[in-house]
């Protein structure tokens, strides 16, 4: 058995969405002046120059061992000196 309300609801909402697509458009065309029309396009540039080069993630992750590793032994020098100074 079909139900009648379902239907009618999608009937309702196609002809809804049918008549939001026959909308007229907005007047677009004139709203530019003659400076901008004629104005030059500005000139493109490679992607290289725009974009900043990266390190590899190989050196990168090399550096950044090194800096933990520098850290960790001054982390330790420090508390080790700690420990001393309470002792």
């Amino acid at each position: 058995m079909i139900r009648p309300l379902p239907q009618m609801l999608l009937c309702v909402a196609l002809g809804t969405a049918g008549l939001a697509g026959c909308s007229n458009e907005p007047e677009l065309t004139n709203r530019l002046s003659p400076e901008l029309r004629n104005a030059a396009y500005p000139d493109l540039l490679p992607i290289e120059d725009l974009v900043p080069v990266l390190p590899a993630p190989q050196e990168e992750s090399a550096a950044l061992e090194q800096d933990l590793d520098a850290r960790s032994k001054r982390l330790e020098r420090r508390a080790e000196a700690l420990r001393r100074a309470s002792n």
